[in-house]
């Protein structure tokens, strides 16, 4: 019911609410003279018959208030609180009708965004299409860095998942009308007091927190702590790469395909060296060739506070694994396993070695000052400077190997090197924390 109808309807209530009969009022008063003044004595008498017609328009009142309070509720409800996030971070608060009750910024970047606009009250695709248009004007989307996450927090699950689907397809066509090739993240969910502290303690939006918390629990390495203050750009590589996984049931597969992130595009890679690239400096660091390769995992990872590239490879029955720097190309680390060796004493049998053992160890052994020497030869610094150095040996080991571990210039070097040959079988460089 509209204003214009309640009106109307409590006007014919008010006409009906005392009865119009001056006629029959005249008709029992006899024959009357022109200019006589007839007394109608007074005596009271209650208007029964505009009882039921005050009552009615009584009712129209009540049901009418009913009605618009209703309305005025549902209009000013919270359904729906929509999150976008590149850098800056704009939560928005949705009624059912899809009409933008608040704007916020969550973070600095975020309120240079929203200067100078108004969205109270406006449809909310809307005050999408503004926001994004923000983001392109002031340089926050770009084919650097082209990722943008839109999250839905409802707890109707229905209708978040639509709105979702909707939103995602309003920034694709803004990106597209900007010539931009976007890739974008989207997802909805309920939210929890959990996943609202989250939230609160890193000062970020609940979807990056939810986004953030799908890939902790996707991996055993990766942290809250460490990934609250990556762009959406790098989490959408991370979420996209099948390196992040470390479960033996999971490989091959992405956060995305583990869980109920929707990804369209792909995140720029243009602040990286690429894959190619990395690929390329393990395979000279290991003194391969890429035909003799036979790859097994290669993507994006979150190790020690950086990017990298983390690759798995076989060759000559050799397992290896790398970690390149994704910004420099630095190898960070390697492993591997399965190495054919022959020890000078003796002839590998079975995974094991036969041969003479001499004070607890095995004979043929370079000994701990070669291997040493052999990984700070590797590491390129000499034994002056290098501090807190460990060198342990594992000669009872099915093969037999030396440990050291050193730090040198806030660098932190772990290597494992064969007992026989002095070869490095594993080393690893990450900053001295």
């Amino acid at each position: 019911m509209n204003e214009q109808e309640l009106e109307r309807r409590l006007h014919t209530a008010l006409e009906h609410a005392a009865p119009d009969d001056v006629a029959a009022v005249r008709a029992r008063c006899g024959p009357q003279h022109s200019g006589d003044v007839i007394a109608i004595p007074k005596r009271k008498q209650p208007l029964r018959r505009a009882v039921p017609w005050l009552a009615a328009a009584c009712l129209v009142l009540v049901v009418a208030g009913g009605v618009m309070g209703s309305r005025w509720q549902r209009a000013s409800a919270v359904a729906s609180v929509v999150s976008l996030d590149v850098n800056p971070s704009v939560r928005l608060e949705v009624n059912q009708g899809e009409k933008v009750l608040s704007a916020q910024p969550i973070n600095d970047d975020a309120g240079t965004i929203l200067d100078g606009m108004d969205l109270r009250g406006t449809d909310l695709n809307v005050a999408v299409n503004a926001i994004v248009g923000s983001l392109l004007k002031h340089g926050y989307v770009d084919e650097l860095a082209n990722s943008v996450l839109v999250s839905v927090e409802d707890s109707d699950a229905a209708r978040g998942a639509a709105l979702e689907e909707k939103l995602t397809g309003e920034i694709a066509q803004v990106l597209e009308s900007a010539s931009i090739h976007g890739a974008i993240l989207s997802q909805s969910f309920s939210g929890d007091d959990a996943l609202r502290q989250q939230a609160e303690a890193y000062g970020i939006s609940m979807g990056k927190a939810a986004l953030i918390q799908s890939l902790v629990e996707n991996s055993a390495h990766l942290t809250f702590e460490g990934l609250a203050g990556l762009s959406i750009n790098e989490l959408n590589l991370l979420v996209n790469s099948t390196a992040v996984q470390d479960q033996p049931a999971q490989a091959g597969e992405t956060v995305a395909e583990q869980s109920a992130i929707t990804s369209t595009g792909s995140a720029s890679q243009s602040g990286y060296i690429g894959l190619e690239a990395a690929q390329s400096a393990a395979l000279t660091h290991a003194g391969l060739e890429a035909a003799s390769v036979t790859w097994k995992e290669a993507g994006y990872d979150y190790e020690d506070g950086r990017m990298v590239y983390e690759m798995e490879f076989f060759a000559n029955g050799v397992e290896y694994e790398y970690d390149v720097d994704a910004s420099t190309g630095e190898i960070l680390k390697m492993e591997k396993e399965g190495t054919a060796w022959d020890a000078p004493s003796g002839t590998q049998t079975g995974g094991g070695q036969t041969g003479s053992q001499t004070g607890g160890g095995q004979s043929g052994v370079i000994g701990r000052d070669a291997a040493r020497d052999a990984a700070l030869s590797h590491a390129g610094v000499s034994l002056s400077q290098v501090y807190e150095l460990e060198v342990e040996d594992e000669l009872d080991e099915d093969h037999p190997h030396y440990k050291v571990e050193f730090k040198a210039d806030g660098w932190e070097y772990e290597y494992e090197l064969d007992a026989f040959t002095g070869s490095i079988l594993e080393w690893e460089k990450d900053w001295d924390d």
